[in-house]
């Protein structure tokens, strides 16, 4: 990604507003996928939060290579880890309507959920981070430090059991 690029050498020649750009990028995508790995919203804002304390603290030590976003999210799930490991139990919010959707879109969404948490957790961090977050395979793997065949196996696996399911 040509923009990314350009931030991330602004931002090593200490251009300090294009970290505000960058946090902007990504912003969304990690909201919505912290989100999917805790218990509410005040939880989620607070999980990206640190994922970008986290990531802006480390930024020294990363070494750009076209893999920033694979990066970020890989922070984003060691911080969901750790919050999800502080509580006992990941729930979904008891009240769907305090989103801002459609009721429809809402239905489709609970929908998803209920056939995401029918697979085994390692699948639906796959699915998760491909049909909604449009991650790469490539990407996939490096957040789950596991071989791309790795990903491929479970996002078959996974899409299988969704089509038997349906």
């Amino acid at each position: 990604m040509l923009h990314e690029d350009e931030l991330l050498q602004r931002i090593k020649d200490g251009d300090i507003s294009s970290l505000d750009e960058l946090v902007a990028l990504y912003y969304p995508g990690i909201l919505r996928y912290c989100l999917w790995h805790t218990q509410n919203r005040q939880a989620a804002e607070d999980a990206t939060q640190e994922t970008f304390l986290k990531t802006i603290r480390h930024l020294d030590a990363y070494v750009h290579r076209g893999k920033f976003r694979a990066y970020i999210y890989k922070i984003a799930a060691h911080v969901c880890i750790d919050l999800s490991r502080k509580r006992v139990a990941e729930q979904l919010p008891d009240d769907l309507s305090k989103y801002d959707s459609r009721l429809e879109q809402i239905e489709t969404e609970a929908d998803f959920v209920s056939m995401l948490r029918c697979l085994p957790s390692e699948q639906q961090e796959v699915v998760l981070l491909r049909f909604v977050h449009e991650l790469k395979i490539r990407e996939i793997a490096e957040v789950a430090g596991v071989p791309m065949r790795t990903v491929q196996s479970r996002l078959r696996s996974a899409l299988q059991r969704i089509e038997k399911d349906l």
